[in-house]
């Protein structure tokens, strides 16, 4: 996780350079549509992750629950106008922080709510963390330039996912002291997550929000929970 920030801070730091050069070159250029060049090549987003779902057992998730996402897009302008489309590839982390203990047997995957977890000091956290190889694609619109030569830009998309690893991490005391207990496989996380994706913003700062069409589980094999993600996205280049 450290890496992937670091790798973030060094791609806008490089893309600020690179603006504050061009604004310093030329400040007196107006962009004509006939001038239309590749934008917001990368994209990081910072999102609130949580689930909708109709679990009645005490279940609930928490207001904490987030994820990270990183993205190279491919800009394609198209012709002369202020519209592109921009396939994608990145990679995607959501934790989902419950009150709960995750079980898995024979009969799929299901939750345990914890009684009084908010005021039981013997649990700490508990989340399932899941990550994807997210293919993303986005039709895109921009204005005219605005002052310092920022643009108003909106974006519609469809994300597809495929999970790499789905790993439940519990903190619990144990003989006075807390411990962390992790663990990885469960094959009842759905492989494939995918649905609409809507971007809007000014410069360099967008407001995002995705749905899933698909389960967080596979059918039959855990619970009804559907994903949905509201944050904010940085783009740059």
């Amino acid at each position: 996780m450290k890496k992937l920030f670091f790798i973030v801070a060094v791609l806008f730091a490089f893309n600020s350079s690179l603006n504050a050069q061009a604004t310093k070159a030329d400040s007196t250029v107006v962009e004509t549509p006939t001038k239309m060049k590749a934008r917001d090549r990368f994209v990081f987003n910072l999102s609130f992750d949580n689930v909708f779902h109709k679990e009645t057992n005490g279940f609930a998730t928490k207001w904490h629950s987030r994820g990270i996402g990183i993205y190279y897009m491919h800009d394609i302008p198209i012709k002369n106008s202020r519209v592109s489309i921009a396939p994608g590839i990145g990679f995607r982390h959501a934790s989902y922080y419950h009150n709960s203990f995750m079980v898995e047997d024979s009969s799929g995957t299901y939750f345990n709510a914890i009684p009084n977890y908010k005021d039981n000091d013997n649990y700490k956290k508990h989340k399932l963390a899941v990550n994807y190889l997210d293919i993303p694609v986005e039709l895109r619109f921009f204005s005219k330039p605005l002052k310092g030569g920022k643009l108003f830009k909106a974006a519609l998309g469809f994300r597809a996912s495929v999970k790499l690893t789905a790993v439940n991490k519990e903190t619990n005391k144990d003989n006075g002291y807390f411990k962390k207990y992790k663990t990885k496989g469960y094959k009842d996380v759905s492989t494939l997550n995918a649905g609409p994706t809507f971007r809007i913003g000014y410069g360099a700062f967008n407001v995002f929000a995705y749905y899933s069409v698909l389960d967080l589980f596979k059918k039959n094999e855990g619970p009804s929970m559907t994903p949905f993600s509201i944050g904010l996205s940085i783009t740059g280049l």
